[in-house]
């Protein structure tokens, strides 16, 4: 659980000269007419669309990178951030079902595994063709509790404190005031969504699953995150990446590699 450098002001600026939007929710950095897949990317808590940016250079022709941002963050930083997953699943299964005509799979890391997840099966409640690959990362199974109690009620400097000691925001991040009043407003919301989730059965999935996780990430035990295969009525595949909970960032060239293969291995014909 963590949060990007907050992009706004000028930055924020070059983002939107450089990127496609579809949606506020979608940004498209490199959009591509001919792709034979779209993956959607769903950020970690507190995190952004821009840190996706990156992939369109590092994943397999063919493969268009929609990085998904939700309100209140980045260039939507003005926007009240949501709550309750019901309510946030409810706004992007929205966006993407208007993407599902051409093969898609869907990634999540962290929380983005939920909302990933969830997404996946609001789509196919409304007779949306499933993706072609459902990618969780850095979360355990859905129908697992996490391995932390709640934190978005604490108070400001215990929940300051929690967030840092789950290998979190930096502390950095909370030395300036008005940063840190952005950054709590962001994670308290997003933490909101994670605390209060609750798994409800439904019928597995028809798309695959692949899984991965850092095996010394105890936000997302080995066990855990190996228990998505119940989730899913197709091929469940697993992999472990050394560097913590944010391996996708900290061991990028391994995991990307990774991912590119079983992304290349989805591509349609």
């Amino acid at each position: 659980m963590t949060l990007t450098e907050p992009t706004h002001g000028k930055a924020t600026e070059n983002i939107m000269r450089t990127t496609s939007y579809t949606s506020p929710w979608l940004i498209t950095p490199k959009p591509d007419n001919t792709a034979r897949l779209r993956l959607f990317c769903i950020p970690y808590a507190g995190g952004g669309a821009s840190m996706y940016r990156a992939w369109m250079h590092r994943l397999p022709g063919g493969v268009e990178v929609n990085a998904v941002q939700l309100p209140g963050r980045e260039e939507r930083f003005r926007e009240e951030p949501m709550r309750e997953l019901d309510d946030v699943v409810a706004r992007l299964g929205a966006v993407l079902a208007e993407n599902t005509d051409r093969p898609y799979a869907i990634l999540g890391h962290s929380m983005g595994s939920l909302l990933a997840f969830e997404t996946a099966r609001r789509l196919r409640a409304g007779g949306c063709p499933a993706p072609e690959l459902l990618v969780v990362s850095g979360r355990g199974a859905a129908q697992i509790p996490p391995p932390w109690s709640a934190v978005h009620h604490l108070p400001e400097d215990e929940f300051v404190q929690q967030v840092m000691r789950m290998h979190g925001t930096p502390a950095w991040v909370f030395e300036n005031q008005q940063l840190r009043e952005m950054v709590i407003r962001v994670l308290r919301a997003d933490l909101s969504v994670v605390d209060t989730y609750r798994y409800h059965e439904e019928a597995p999935l028809s798309c695959p699953i692949t899984a991965f996780t850092s095996p010394n990430d105890p936000l997302a035990p080995p066990e855990h995150v190996r228990a998505w295969a119940e989730q899913t009525a197709a091929d469940f595949r697993y992999h472990e990446v050394d560097g913590g909970h944010f391996f996708l960032r900290d061991n990028a060239e391994r995991f990307l590699s990774l991912l590119s293969s079983e992304l290349t291995a989805r591509l349609p014909a």
